[in-house]
């Protein structure tokens, strides 16, 4: 009985050190007349201290490099699993901190924010859980493969599994996370962040990758022939001063 304990024991801890994690990304579209002030009071002071105290750690607080307009800040949160994805969902619809400093920071003659967008992603396989930057790499880029098939986007993400992150490690890319997006806009997709010290390093390792044998003998794979893509975008970031990755 003993030995049988054990191994349901075993077994169970597999299972939980195994899962993979949930990423949640909103994108905040701001008026020009948005107060940025209390965009940044609300999310340092209120909504990160709260998912915090949940063991919700690591979360992301993106600007884009451009000017363009609307302005576009991206929060990155991660969770352990789903149930943690929607205990923090009930938590952040209840909790009175938050609720009170989302009534006074954007009132109605004068919001934080326009609208914003959300997506869920389950985290690839190859890259289970996110890995935290170092502070030198504090360049983000943010990129999204949409597919025009099924077949096709499940094609890349194993291309993705059994080549291209290894290949992204061997050349420093300072792969943050990547996830198969569940739910949300411009499916099927997926959506993946790196970091690195500057955009030069970036346009540098880029070129070795493209340059790079194996992924030349990978894209020439007929397993993964015309797996990728109907679109690729990508924004390049900077993370806020109290942003956690």
């Amino acid at each position: 009985m003993k030995k049988i304990l054990v191994l349901i024991a075993l077994i169970s801890c597999i299972n939980f050190f195994g899962q993979n994690e949930v990423y949640e990304i909103r994108t905040y579209a701001l008026f020009q007349s948005s107060n940025f002030n209390n965009f940044n009071i609300y999310f340092e002071d209120f909504f990160i201290p709260v998912l915090n105290q949940q063991g919700i750690d690591n979360i992301g607080v993106f600007q884009e490099v451009s000017e363009d307009l609307p302005r576009k800040i991206y929060v990155f949160i991660p969770f352990a699993d789903m149930d943690s994805y929607q205990k923090a969902r009930a938590l952040i619809a209840t909790d009175e901190s938050i609720q009170k400093a989302s009534a006074e920071l954007s009132p109605v003659n004068n919001p934080i924010f326009n609208r914003y967008e959300t997506s869920l992603y389950m985290a690839f396989d190859g890259m289970p859980k996110m890995v935290k930057p170092d502070n030198m790499n504090r360049f983000f880029e943010l990129r999204t493969y949409e597919s025009h098939s099924e077949d096709a986007f499940r094609r890349k993400i194993k291309m993705f599994n059994q080549g291209e992150l290894a290949l992204f490690d061997k050349l420093d890319f300072g792969s943050v996370f990547f996830g198969d997006k569940i739910a949300g806009d411009r499916m099927p997709c997926l959506t993946y962040m790196l970091a690195f010290e500057s955009l030069e390093e970036r346009n540098e390792n880029w070129g070795q990758f493209f340059d790079h044998p194996f992924w030349t003998k990978l894209k020439s794979d007929p397993a993964y022939k015309d797996s990728c893509c109907s679109s690729i975008t990508r924004a390049f970031l900077t993370a806020m001063s109290y942003s956690q990755l």
